[in-house]
């Protein structure tokens, strides 16, 4: 008797995030204004532009592979008794991923523009136009990752006894491969313009 387990798991977490707000151009004018009047424009602009990016991932992973080809009898026969078991193989596998922020922010400025035009005789103009621009990109990952792994196999426990002819007991071999693979896991990108 021969029995294989295979055992797989996979986990994983991404984030993909693009930014790009629409401004409108702003302009201060001051146009046909009076003889000896006082007159003040202003195009003020601010741009905040921001991402948060925060995951959490917790992975806890329990595995148990079990192969048993043994505990097998020929016993009292009156002939001859013989057990021939096969291989027994368990492989146990686990890949852990996740925890992936990808931040593409393109915040782009304002044109802003102050005019004086076609003012009046002897009148004060004031025209001014004020732009500011914020950027932030802030990533945060937090990752738990536990592997639990078990692996038994077994081909002995056989008997060929209190036979007439003899007995003979053959068994193959026990073995197998416990691979655990952990990555990526909390990758940032960011991309913000200048």
């Amino acid at each position: 008797m021969k029995r294989y387990l295979r055992a797989a798991i996979v986990a994983a977490g991404a984030v993909a995030f693009a930014f790009t707000p629409a401004l409108a151009d702003n302009t201060a004018t001051n146009d046909t204004t009076g003889a000896d009047s006082k007159n003040n424009a202003t195009a003020t602009s601010s741009v905040n532009c921001e991402a948060d990016q925060q995951n959490t991932l917790n992975i806890n992973n329990i595995l148990t592979s079990t192969s048993n080809s043994g505990n097998n009898q020929a016993n009292n026969n009156t002939g001859s008794g013989s057990v021939d078991t096969g291989d027994a193989s368990g492989n146990a596998t686990t890949t852990n991923t996740g925890n992936s922020n990808d931040a593409t922010i393109n915040c782009n400025n304002t044109n802003n523009t102050s005019k004086n035009l076609d003012t009046g005789a002897g009148s004060t103009n004031v025209a001014t136009a004020n732009s500011t621009k914020t950027k932030k990109a802030k990533q945060k990952n937090t990752a738990g990752v536990l592997n639990d792994v078990l692996r038994r196999a077994r081909s002995g426990g056989n008997r060929a006894n209190n036979n007439t002819g003899g007995g003979a007991v053959t068994t193959g071999s026990a073995g197998g491969n416990t691979t655990t693979t952990t990555g990526p896991i909390n990758e940032n990108i960011a991309s913000v313009d200048p």
